[in-house]
């Protein structure tokens, strides 16, 4: 049922934007149920497969390929669904390509962040985490790579309407 739905999405961006849907209702931190929600995520990474290769264009005219790689999706999934459950007034997690960034007043979590392994970037003054190592984005502004990359902010506080558990 799920992947039926996944598969009329045409991009993996459209496949992105119909996971936090199904994620916002059926998490089991937002009411949904873990078999549902497992699911969907299998269903997820099954339509983000299909696209492995897919070439898209950024505002810059700018060629990429999307090239799936199924343990580092699921990683990403797993972080971003590790530092929501920390419920962080006033922090925005935003998911841009590999990176997860989190900031807003980050500095009474700050211990959570060092244990759940998200690192201080000082020049950019926020932290963030990366599962893949050798991906770098030399210094560009932000609006900049989320026109390259793709961009999505998460709520961390349990009581925001946005706060999702998925990429």
């Amino acid at each position: 049922m799920w992947l039926q739905l996944f598969l009329k999405c045409a991009t993996v961006a459209d496949i992105k934007i119909l996971y936090r849907k199904l994620a916002k209702e059926h998490h089991p931190d937002h009411g949904g149920d873990t078999r549902t929600m497992q699911d969907i995520n299998a269903a997820y990474l099954t339509a983000l497969e299909r696209h492995h290769g897919d070439k898209t264009t950024d505002t810059e005219g700018k060629e990429h390929v999307y090239h799936y790689n199924a343990a580092v999706e699921q990683a990403i999934m797993n972080k971003i669904a590790e530092l929501l459950a920390f419920k962080m007034p006033g922090v925005e997690i935003e998911l841009i390509g590999f990176w997860i960034w989190i900031h807003g007043d980050t500095y009474p979590n700050r211990e959570q962040l060092k244990a759940a392994h998200c690192e201080w970037h000082g020049k950019r003054q926020m932290w963030y985490w990366r599962q893949v190592r050798s991906i770098g984005y030399s210094g560009r502004d932000f609006d900049t790579l989320r026109a390259m990359y793709g961009g999505r902010t998460f709520s961390s506080s349990a009581d925001e309407p946005n706060a999702v558990a998925a990429v």
